[in-house]
């Protein structure tokens, strides 16, 4: 049956080229709903066996296969006797239909959260044209719940962790507060049994605490004894049973919850944060405030290194906070007449990279810090004035609709900053004239 793939499209029209290349394009739209810059979705590649050959036919003349790259418009045919041959076939995705294979090849390894992403996407693509062709195909509306299953199933079926347990566990208060806690959880091994944490703990419960949804009260009660420097450990049985200062081990996932339906997952060969109501996977290239001198021409790549210190320390302000960030001429000017109008608090010029403790005092007042580029600061507690030249989000507060519309102002004037907003719920945003960008600290 050489048209298979024309019949499953539901159209004799179509043909299979084209088919492939309208899932190249499926695929690679569902993934810019998880990456944070789309530079950072891998180059992958979509095996698809292109006649229906049983093994005994394949075994006399191989299976005819048609390979789609993302970021290629060239199609390339090969014929293979084992599917073995396909490069990385291990770690990719493999489903099969009707002596019929296709295989996904997101050049990761098998403990990826795309296989299960990925899996989640090609069983509702095929159910979708299996129901209404490639014309009538509409797949937008579910790539964000595909997602959602993708991450879930990964995370249960490495280290039987429940995500909606923490993403319920984010959005709850204690003492009018949200949760600020560090979780340690084991990988399971192959055979289902988890790997034992070492019993060193700094505090071992006496009754051990079951770490589920339906729980929720006592876990969220018991997350306020954590925060980023000691960690609750979960044993193999799923229960809370200790606090530890120490690192976690490679065989742990590292559950951070850091602000009102913010968290970010650690685990072996990745991270997955979610805010803004969606998910997003971290590469090696994602590294947050190493992308920081990108934003503006005027940072010297080599002060990202100091800069990061001094920001991750002003991101412990758990009331939030605000750094303008600029050329040194450019932020002296500000300072002085922002301290001329009453409106910012001037000091004498400090360089901060070598006192990072002092941020969290000179944060602690309302307003906003300048700093430039070298981590030399000339003014807190500034107020940001100016008349509203943007757009602003009613979604988002007063700290951070004031600096985009400050950056905005001043850019106007010819004057080119980088502001750093420390929201109360632990998010943390890099504001330039043309960008927003969302940073994953870890506060």
């Amino acid at each position: 049956m050489t048209d298979y793939w024309k019949h499953l499209a539901g159209d004799n029209s179509i043909e299979p080229i084209d088919l492939f290349l309208k899932v190249r394009d499926l695929y690679t739209a569902c993934l810019k709903h998880l990456y944070n810059d789309p530079k950072n979705i891998p180059d992958f590649r979509i095996h698809f066996e292109l006649e229906q050959h049983n093994e005994e036919d394949a075994i006399e003349t191989g299976y005819p296969v048609c390979t789609v790259t993302r970021k290629s418009s060239q199609i390339t045919e090969s014929v293979i006797r084992d599917l073995s041959e396909i490069d990385n076939f291990e770690n990719s995705f493999t489903w099969y239909q009707d002596d019929i294979f296709i295989v996904f090849d997101y050049r990761a390894d098998a403990s990826s959260p795309l296989l299960f992403i990925t899996r989640a996407f090609w069983h509702e693509l095929y159910q979708q044209l299996g129901s209404f062709g490639i014309r009538r195909l509409r797949m937008s509306y579910m790539y964000e719940p595909l997602i959602a299953t993708g991450v879930m199933d990964f995370f249960y079926s490495f280290y039987r962790l429940d995500i909606n347990l923490i993403t319920t566990l984010s959005a709850s208060t204690y003492e009018s507060a949200y949760v600020n806690a560090t979780v340690f959880m084991p990988r399971f091994e192959n055979d289902g049994e988890k790997l034992q944490r070492r019993s060193n703990l700094d505090i071992v419960f006496r009754e051990q605490i079951p770490f589920q949804v339906e729980n929720l009260r006592q876990v969220r009660k018991i997350l306020e004894m954590s925060d980023k420097y000691v960690a609750l450990v979960v044993n193999k049985a799923g229960r809370i049973y200790g606090l530890t200062s120490e690192s976690p081990l490679l065989s742990e996932c590292v559950i951070r919850l850091w602000g009102h339906l913010t968290w970010t997952i650690t685990f072996e060969g990745g991270k997955i944060s979610y805010y803004d109501a969606r998910y997003h996977l971290h590469t090696e290239r994602d590294n947050d405030l190493g992308t920081l001198h990108k934003l503006t021409s005027k940072m010297n790549p080599l002060n990202t290194d100091k800069l990061e210190a001094v920001i991750l320390q002003a991101v412990r302000q758990r009331h939030g906070t605000i750094l303008i960030l600029g050329r040194a001429q450019d932020i002296q000017s500000e300072a002085e007449r922002l301290c001329a109008a009453k409106n910012a608090i001037g000091i004498q010029r400090a360089n901060l990279s070598d006192k990072v403790g002092l941020l969290t005092y000179l944060t602690s007042i309302d307003g906003a810090m300048f700093m430039d580029y070298d981590c030399t600061c000339a003014c807190i507690g500034a107020i940001l004035d100016g008349d509203a030249v943007t757009t602003g989000s009613t979604a988002r507060g007063a700290r951070y609709n004031s600096t985009v519309n400050y950056i905005t102002r001043r850019a106007q004037l010819g004057q080119e900053f980088v502001g750093i907003v420390v929201s109360e719920d632990g998010t943390v945003d890099a504001v330039t004239d043309s960008r927003i960008i969302r940073l994953n600290l870890n506060p």
